[in-house]
């Protein structure tokens, strides 16, 4: 029992970081940084999107930057909310957890959510 406790506290630190470091590295454009933080569904949804690479598509991002100030880890997907009212959500993959959403508000109370960018 002591390791799923570990494992959970390990996935909360890593779910946080990665967002911390996802959001920085938009906020400092450094979009070839960002792109590398996210799953490839969403830099395929990106790229098809914006029709573009994913370091050029990225800018057109419309996010608001913010502080982590809860996450949720569900065995391999996880949400995080910022103190600006938005969310994203990981998934665990082969490299480690990755944004496979952001930008996302609640449409409405018993509504998915509406995301800038999602996988």
């Amino acid at each position: 029992m002591a390791f799923a406790g570990c494992g959970r506290a390990d996935d909360d630190r890593a779910v946080r970081t990665v967002t911390t470091r996802f959001l920085e590295a938009v906020e400092d454009g450094d979009f070839s940084r960002a792109c590398t933080l996210l799953s490839p569904g969403a830099v395929e949804t990106l790229e098809h999107d914006e029709s573009a690479p994913c370091p050029r598509a990225a800018p057109e991002l419309e996010l608001e930057p913010g502080a982590v100030i809860r996450t949720q880890v569900f065995a391999t997907e996880a949400k995080v909310d910022l103190d600006g009212g938005e969310s994203a959500f990981l998934e665990l993959t082969s490299n480690g957890w990755r944004l496979s959403a952001a930008g996302c508000t609640p449409s409405g109370p018993d509504d998915p959510y509406e995301c800038e960018l999602e996988a």
